[in-house]
C-alpha cells in the first residue's frame, strides 16, 4: 500500500510537506502552488489512497463501565528525560477532564508498533501513540485503528495530532548558534534515526551549512545517554576540537557534555556555549552546572493537549481529526547566554 512517505520519496520533499499537502493545510504552511500539485500528482499516479477512504475493522463491543479508557503507547526506551513532564501532562488533562478517565499505559518498542498491534482488537474508546518512529507512522498510516487515535509530535493524514512546529525548533537552536559562533560551531546528532530528532538535526545543519558552516569535522554523533555525552565531552577536549559553540540535538547528551567540560575546567559561556534541544523537565536545566540554554519542545503541554483531545474523541465531543502545532521557545541560561541585540 502506497505511503506518504512513497509519496515524498518521489517529489523530493519531506514527509511533513506531504502530510499537510493531502491534509488541505498546504496554504496554511505556505507550500509552494507547484510543491502542493506536484505532491498531489504523485500521489495519484502512485494510486494512495487517504485514509479516511480505507475501511477500519470495526470497534469490538466494549462491555463494562461506561469510563472510557485511552490507551497511551510510549516508547519502551531511551525516554527517561521526557517522563516527568509526559506524566504532567497526563495528570493535568486528566484532572481538567469532566468525567473519571481510564488510562491504559502501554509500552512498545520503537519501530515494532505493527508487531504489537497486528491482530489485536483496540479493547479502549480512544488511542495516544507517543514518539513513533517511521516504519510505526507507515504501518498506522495502513493499518487505520477501529477507535479514534491521537499522534503525539507527529502527523499523519486522517489522524489527529498535537506536534511542535519542529522547525522552528531547529531555526531557535541553530540561530543561536550561528549569532554567537559563526561558523565555529559543533553540532552533535543521534546516532538513531528517531522522527523527530532527525528531522530538526537536518533543519540545523540546513541553516547552519546557509551561513558557511562546513559539517566536515564539525559534526559528531552521540546516543541519547549522559554518559555518552559525558564521554563525547572528553574526547573534545582532548583531542583540542572544542569549538565556540556546541549544539546539541538532545539535551541528555548536552547535560553529559557540560559535566566533561566543567571537570576539565572549560569556561562554558565564556570560551564555550553549550546549548540543546529539550525535552526533559526544565526544573533540571536550571541547576545543571552551569545551567543549561535549551529550545524548549514543551512535552508537558503537548502531552496535555494529546490527552484532552483523545478523551474528546471516546466521548464523542470531536468527531473529525484535529491538528494542533505547538511554538517553542528557547530559554536562556548561562551555558549560553543571549547576546544583547546590536
Amino acid at each position: 500500500m502506497v505511503t506518504v512517505y512513497d509519496i515524498a520519496k518521489s517529489c523530493g520533499v519531506s514527509v511533513s510537506t506531504v502530510s499537510y499537502v493531502l491534509s488541505g493545510q498546504g496554504e496554511k504552511r505556505r507550500i509552494s502552488p507547484d510543491t502542493q500539485a506536484r505532491v498531489r500528482t504523485a500521489a495519484a499516479e502512485l494510486g494512495y489512497v487517504p485514509r479516511k477512504r480505507r475501511r477500519a475493522a470495526p470497534a469490538p463491543v466494549r462491555t463494562g463501565p461506561a469510563t472510557p479508557v485511552i490507551a497511551v503507547y510510549w516508547p519502551r526506551r531511551d525516554f527517561e528525560m521526557c517522563m516527568p513532564p509526559l506524566t504532567q501532562g497526563l495528570n493535568n488533562a486528566l484532572s481538567a477532564a469532566p468525567i473519571p478517565v481510564n488510562i491504559s499505559i502501554r509500552p512498545y518498542d520503537q519501530g515494532y508498533i505493527g508487531t504489537l498491534l497486528q491482530g489485536h482488537a483496540p479493547a479502549c474508546d480512544a488511542m495516544l501513540f507517543v514518539a513513533g518512529q517511521k516504519a510505526d507512522l507507515a504501518w498506522l498510516e495502513s493499518h487505520p485503528p477501529a477507535v479514534p487515535s491521537v499522534l503525539f509530535n507527529r502527523d499523519l493524514p486522517g489522524y489527529s495530532s498535537v506536534s511542535v512546529d519542529h522547525t522552528e525548533a531547529a531555526r531557535l537552536a541553530a540561530g543561536h548558534a550561528v549569532q554567537c559562533g559563526g561558523t565555529d560551531v559543533t553540532i552533535v546528532m543521534n546516532t538513531v534515526d528517531y522522527y523527530g530528532l532527525t528531522s530538526r538535526s537536518e533543519h540545523m545543519a540546513e541553516i547552519l551549512r546557509a551561513h558557511g558552516w562546513e559539517p566536515s569535522g564539525h559534526t559528531r554523533y552521540c546516543a541519547n545517554r549522559v554518559d555518552d555525552g559525558y564521554e563525547l565531552g572528553w574526547d573534545l577536549v582532548r583531542t583540542n576540537s572544542l569549538t565556540r559553540v556546541i549544539l546539541c540535538a538532545y539535551d541528555m547528551v548536552g547535560l553529559g557534555i557540560l559535566s566533561a567540560l566543567y571537570e576539565a575546567g572549560v569556561n562554558v559561556g565564556g570560551d564555550v556555549q553549550v546549548l540543546a534541544v529539550s525535552t526533559g523537565p526544565q526544573r533540571l536545566f536550571a541547576r545543571s552546572c552551569p545551567p543549561m540554554t535549551v529550545v524548549d519542545l514543551r512535552t508537558r503541554e503537548i502531552m496535555e493537549r494529546c490527552l484532552a483531545m483523545a478523551i474528546d474523541h471516546a466521548t464523542g465531543h470531536l468527531t473529525e481529526p484535529r491538528h494542533l502545532i505547538v511554538q517553542p521557545e528557547i530559554v536562556y541560561r548561562m551555558s549560553a547566554p543571549q547576546r544583547p541585540p546590536v
